[in-house]
């Protein structure tokens, strides 16, 4: 790594945090340094709310103008303008497309026996420009969500049942119990392009940091873009990533 990128991008499950779990204090730290010294964007699949309540609440505000959030996987934009957060585009699915990916959800989860006994409220979510599948629904305890599919295996299934119901919709396996469906085109490389765009950058002066870099992982659509890449498995090896960049940049 150099002093060449003008901009980081993270993921968020298992790469800032783990699974649907807010930012460690040292993490928190570690991300308000980077932001001191240059842009960062997060694109993940949750919710601008939850986005808000697992990291944008336990940052400082004073470098949040370098810090650029892309929700349900770059689908929505937020800036940090004058103390408050303002969308700049939102990518929104219609209720009829909100219904046809949830009636797909249930069919296969039906045909492939996968119901759970047991959930923490809802497992098929709208997030406005995504439909999320958790397996145990996102607030689910860590430790249950990190036996539910550590080898995506039941995941995959689903996602090769659900592609004959959604063929002309993105779908990618994300964190340890998800899967998010979009609009065709409408997956990290969109928000990529859209950074890429939007702040005149060239592809090589951009490192995206994310762990679902493999076949159907919600991060491998970035590869499409030429970024540069760092590959990580959990938020300590995100850790010393962000420290190698803070010594490069001195």
């Amino acid at each position: 790594m150099s002093q060449r990128y003008k901009l980081i991008v993270f993921d968020k499950d298992n790469t800032l945090t783990l699974p649907k779990q807010p930012l460690d204090q040292e993490m928190a730290y570690l991300l308000n340094q980077l932001l001191a010294k240059i842009k960062v964007a997060i694109i993940t699949g949750l919710k601008f709310e939850t986005i808000k309540s697992h990291i944008l609440n336990y940052l400082p505000s004073q470098n949040l103008h370098n810090l650029i959030i892309l929700p349900t996987i770059g689908t929505q934009w937020y800036d940090f303008i004058n103390g408050e957060w303002f969308p700049r585009y939102q990518e929104f699915l219609s209720e009829e497309e909100v219904k046809l990916i949830k009636d797909a959800f249930n069919k296969v989860l039906n045909e492939l026996n996968l119901i759970p006994s047991k959930t923490w409220w809802e497992i098929i979510e709208n997030r406005w420009s995504q439909v999320t599948y958790s397996g145990l629904w996102q607030n689910a305890p860590l430790e249950q969500k990190i036996k539910f599919d550590p080898d995506k295996k039941i995941r995959q299934k689903i996602v090769t049942e659900l592609k004959k119901y959604l063929p002309d919709w993105e779908i990618g396996i994300a964190g340890s119990t998800s899967i998010d469906v979009t609009k065709k085109w409408l997956d990290k490389a969109y928000g990529i392009s859209k950074l890429i765009k939007e702040l005149n950058l060239q592809p090589q002066e951009i490192l995206f940091v994310g762990d679902a870099l493999f076949p159907w992982g919600n991060d491998e659509p970035v590869k499409k873009t030429w970024v540069n890449i760092a590959e990580v498995k959990d938020p300590q090896e995100t850790k010393r990533v962000i420290l190698k960049l803070l010594n490069d940049t001195n």
